[in-house]
């Protein structure tokens, strides 16, 4: 390729044509460098490019076409039948196979290893939870009550469970919260655990449904929604359980953890 420069990039080309004797659509054109004007003179340059002649298109030789060869007729195939030989023995049944027997034993392996794994971070929770109620001032004996691969009860046998509740169950949520955060860091996956004391999980579903009875009155006697304290995520599914098949009301989560609440509305 040889190299055009011009002021302009059609200058440049033009001065590519007239060296080749040819138009511009038979070039292959390379633009180098674009010109610039520069300021009072300075900076200036000139358009570059590389040219050459594009190579002519050979036209493509006609395949010819040979004659096609004369089939020949196909020969004919006799078949032997062979009587098959009789077995007398009986037909063996293929052995059965072990993959799914070995699947479950694998997964059943896994299944005691996390049940080993939960009960290990089970008991450190419990003197966990000990020390923090001790520093607290309050004396207590966590006792598991349920152990399974991703859920764990226990219940806080204290002679004070009104310290261990605290004030609307603020404290045991809390503490919740913090058994929880210690199930994840001794690498238990997805734990649930509930704590309990004096049964105050049972007594604060029955007085989640009175709750529940009492807003649907006021919402059907007013019209207007009622917005409900902030509670626990596992309190506020429930009172969605509650109210879910309710004709006359319908129930949504409003804010954010640890202010989110229930809100109990009119269905039309």
């Amino acid at each position: 390729m040889e190299t055009f420069e011009a002021q302009t990039i059609d200058e440049a080309i033009a001065a590519a044509s007239a060296a080749f004797k040819a138009d511009r659509d038979q070039l292959d054109i390379q633009v180098l460098e674009q010109p610039r004007h520069g300021f009072l003179g300075f900076g200036r340059r000139n358009a570059k490019i590389q040219a050459k002649l594009k190579r002519p298109v050979q036209p493509q030789k006609p395949i010819e076409k040979k004659p096609a060869a004369k089939s020949r007729p196909a020969k004919k195939t006799v078949v032997v039948k062979t009587a098959k030989p009789t077995d007398k023995k009986q037909n063996v049944k293929p052995a059965a196979d072990d993959s799914n027997e070995l699947d479950a034993l694998e997964m059943e392996r896994r299944h005691q290893a996390n049940v080993q794994k939960m009960n290990q971070a089970a008991q450190a929770l419990c003197g966990y939870l000990k020390d923090v109620l001790a520093a607290l001032g309050v004396t207590a004996k966590p006792k598991i009550v349920k152990l399974r691969t991703h859920e764990l009860v226990i219940d806080l046998q204290a002679n004070n469970s009104g310290r261990v509740i605290g004030f609307h169950g603020r404290r045991i949520n809390a503490l919740e919260q913090l058994g929880t955060a210690f199930l994840s860091y001794h690498d238990v996956d997805d734990p649930g655990l509930i704590l309990d004391t004096s049964n105050y999980r049972q007594k604060r579903q029955q007085s989640l449904e009175k709750l529940a009875a009492r807003c649907v009155t006021e919402v059907i006697a007013t019209g207007q929604a009622v917005f409900l304290d902030p509670m626990p995520a596992r309190e506020r599914k429930y009172l969605h359980h509650v109210l879910e098949d309710n004709p006359r009301v319908k129930t949504y989560s409003h804010g954010r953890d640890p202010y989110r609440s229930v809100v109990v509305a009119p269905k039309n």
